[in-house]
C-alpha cells in the first residue's frame, strides 16, 4: 500500500515539474519570437534609409 501511495506522489512532482517547464518553455518562445519581430522590423526601417 505504501508502495502504491509512493508511486503516486513520485507521478503528481513529476506532472507538476513537467507543466511547469512547459509554461516556462513558452514563456520563453514567446520572448524569441519577440524579438525576431523587432529585429524583422528594424531591418525593414534600415533597409528603406539605405535604398532611398
Amino acid at each position: 500500500m505504501a508502495q502504491i501511495a509512493k508511486s503516486s506522489k513520485s507521478t503528481q512532482k513529476k506532472e507538476a515539474y513537467q507543466k511547469k517547464q512547459e509554461e516556462g518553455g513558452k514563456k520563453v518562445l514567446e520572448y524569441i519570437f519577440g524579438a525576431l519581430l523587432i529585429l524583422a522590423v528594424l531591418f525593414v526601417v534600415y533597409s528603406i534609409f539605405i535604398v532611398s
